[in-house]
């Protein structure tokens, strides 16, 4: 049967004082915040009130999100929360420090995937994109939008930098960051903010883990019983993996997503597990041997990190591998039935700023 391989970022049997410690927080060492499930794991959340897991938890919370990480299925360890990948604190207040919570394994992959080094970089999470034009309708969700920042500019030279001309895109824009925390008060051009995004060649990381499946309330094997089990130290079972189903909702925006990259100057990066990689490439015909193509030519770009044999916990997963395949479509469009991959139309950078500065940066690294 399926087994929770580590929980709250170690070793699910870990019974040491710090790892009691840290179950009693719900901490999460990748975020260093408490564990929100990766962020879509909402609906098994745990109500502690009247709950045989009240003594465990601090009295200071009311609810958990069950802190899975990762699950040992078929003699193999799948990664099933996308922070244990790359995890930043998405309720940060303030300004981030420099490389906080920023692991080892997630720079070197990073720095793998040709991201810039040196040089100050915002971490934007959960970025919501849409934009209307006709009867055309774009609307996705950008995991994490990464890019350069200036720090202590104003609202002149933001919008001098993007060309912003127009009254309604200035409306817009100030309001947008207003939302996102960049200043309070009443708008002014030249109200200097702390840090503004650099669009210029933006970094967009879409995060894929492995789903589960085989869930049973009654027969004690979803994901809030298991967690329950495991944390009231008896025996668990817990669901499954599901693989197909994750290649499935990834195959979808794989063009979509690098193609509006692209077209900012950017690239987008599908950073996966080694594990989920293999699969991939077993019940497909994909082929991901590094291959030589000419610069500017379009790529899906693949990111993987492995877990180091028989280690479970912070130190465990290290870089794998960086692989630009041939995308085998022209991102402007052919005039083939594979144009239906691709987005109607491609938002100017003018509408990623708008999106970017709807969010609080969770981070600033420097690789």
């Amino acid at each position: 049967m399926p087994k929770i391989y580590e929980v709250y970022g170690r070793d699910s049997s870990d019974e040491s004082r710090d790892a009691i410690n840290e179950r009693r927080a719900a901490y999460c060492p990748y975020t260093e915040s408490e564990c929100d499930g990766g962020g879509n794991r909402h609906q098994t959340k745990i109500r502690l009130e009247n709950s045989e897991l009240r003594s465990i938890f601090s009295r200071e919370l009311n609810s958990i999100v069950p802190g899975i990480c990762s699950i040992e299925y078929g003699g193999d360890a799948w990664i099933v929360c996308p922070r244990r990948l790359l995890g930043f604190d998405s309720k940060i207040n303030g300004i981030p420090e420099v490389n906080y919570s920023l692991k080892e394994h997630e720079k070197q992959a990073l720095i793998e995937a040709g991201l810039p080094q040196n040089k100050e970089l915002g971490v934007w999470p959960e970025v919501y994109l849409q934009f209307s034009v006709d009867d055309t309708f774009i609307n996705y969700h950008l995991d994490f939008v990464i890019a350069p920042i200036r720090r202590n500019k104003s609202f002149r030279w933001l919008f001098d930098s993007y060309d912003v001309n127009a009254q309604e895109d200035i409306d817009f824009l100030s309001a947008a960051a207003k939302t996102g925390k960049y200043f309070s008060g009443r708008f002014d051009l030249d109200k200097c903010l702390p840090v503004v995004p650099d669009l210029v060649e933006p970094v967009i990381v879409e995060v894929m883990t492995a789903s589960t499946s085989g869930s049973d309330t009654e027969a004690g094997t979803n994901i809030s019983s298991a967690f329950t089990d495991l944390i009231a130290g008896r025996e668990h079972n817990c669901p499954g993996i599901n693989k197909r189903q994750v290649w499935g909702r990834m195959a979808t925006q794989l063009f979509a997503k690098s193609a509006l990259a692209k077209a900012w100057g950017g690239k987008t990066v599908w950073l996966v597990q080694d594990q989920l990689l293999r699969n991939i490439e077993q019940t497909t015909k994909l082929s991901l041997i590094d291959e030589k193509h000419p610069p500017g030519e379009e790529t899906i770009n693949f990111l993987s990190m492995s877990y180091r044999d028989g280690c479970k916990g912070l130190s465990a997963l290290k870089f794998d591998r960086y692989v630009e395949k041939r995308s085998g479509l022209n991102f402007d469009g052919s005039g083939n039935a594979v144009d239906i991959l691709l987005p109607k139309v491609n938002p100017d950078r003018i509408q990623l700023l708008k999106a970017v500065l709807r969010r609080r940066m969770s981070a600033i690294i420097s690789l």
